[in-house]
């Protein structure tokens, strides 16, 4: 835990950890919701970038979303790096 009188720090990215994800950049975590509400939040503030990190063979065609869900800007993979629209 920081210090109370460390500077406040504001990310540019933000590595997001995923259990599948689909084409349209959307992604199912651990179903807690903190990423998503951070990114909302962060993003409320100005650009943020969302980069799932996670294996190829994590992709499905669909993952089930809700209204709150942030989607992914890229996504990384050991077969590479993708950029959703």
């Amino acid at each position: 835990e920081p210090m109370r009188d460390a500077p406040v720090v504001r990310p540019d990215i933000v590595l997001v950890p995923l259990l599948a994800y689909d084409p349209r950049g959307m992604r199912l975590g651990y179903g807690a919701g903190f990423y998503d509400r951070t990114l909302a939040a962060l993003r409320e503030e100005g650009p943020v970038m969302a980069v799932g990190v996670a294996h190829a063979a994590q992709g499905m065609a669909q993952v089930p979303t809700d209204p709150y869900d942030q989607k992914l800007d890229l996504l990384l993979t050991e077969q590479g790096l993708t950029r959703f629209p």
